[in-house]
């Protein structure tokens, strides 16, 4: 299913050797995200293909923001409508360089595509709700969102603790996240077994 980065996985390090040289902070938030997205993917019990790919995806979820103007990315202060018309775009980008690799990396680029979906279906950029959000993505949109909460932003001002960000993504069961999904971070989270990070 993955053996186009299975059989190369110096592919994997160029695309995020890209990332990481047009955005380095974005890069290092992605490494984060996949430390996260592994342990509460083993955590759920995730089939080993299935894992894989949970990996992957949050390793490279955010590959498409390298079609975001960097400035956008940098910007200090709100983002304005526009800037976040552009940063919507990249689960959809991301997705489709992936597949313009090979088309057995769908399993990825799906989870890639899902990242920012809710389980509402109030995210983007498909506006799927509950089990139609592939179970990838909504792995990964727990990892991330607690990433992003924790570690300064350009353009927002406040950094969450580490236990006020766990009470966000837990107050958020059942609107942003899958429920099951949220239950077994905080599972991992109280019990010292999310991966800590400067």
């Amino acid at each position: 299913m993955h053996s186009t980065l299975r059989a190369h996985p110096q592919l994997g390090d160029a695309l995020e050797g890209a990332l990481g040289i047009y955005h380095r902070g974005t890069a290092q938030h992605a490494d984060r995200v996949r430390q996260i997205a592994n342990v509460l993917a083993a955590e759920l019990s995730v089939r080993e293909v299935e894992l894989e790919a949970v990996s992957w995806a949050a390793w490279l979820h955010d590959l498409g923001k390298m079609a975001v103007p960097a400035a956008v990315l940098s910007k200090k202060g709100p983002l304005t409508e526009a800037d976040w018309a552009e940063i919507k775009r990249h689960p959809a980008v991301g997705a489709a360089l992936l597949l313009s690799l090979s088309p057995r990396l769908e399993p990825i680029a799906a989870g890639v595509r899902a990242h920012h979906e809710r389980w509402d279906g109030s995210g983007y950029p498909d506006g799927f709700a509950g089990e139609d959000i592939p179970f990838v993505g909504r792995i990964i949109a727990v990892a991330d969102a607690f990433d992003a909460m924790t570690h300064h932003r350009s353009y927002r001002e406040r950094v969450f603790t580490r236990d006020e960000a766990n009470a966000e993504i837990e107050a958020k069961a059942g609107t942003d996240f899958d429920p099951s999904v949220v239950a077994a971070f905080g599972h991992l989270y109280r019990s010292g077994r999310i991966p800590k990070s400067d």
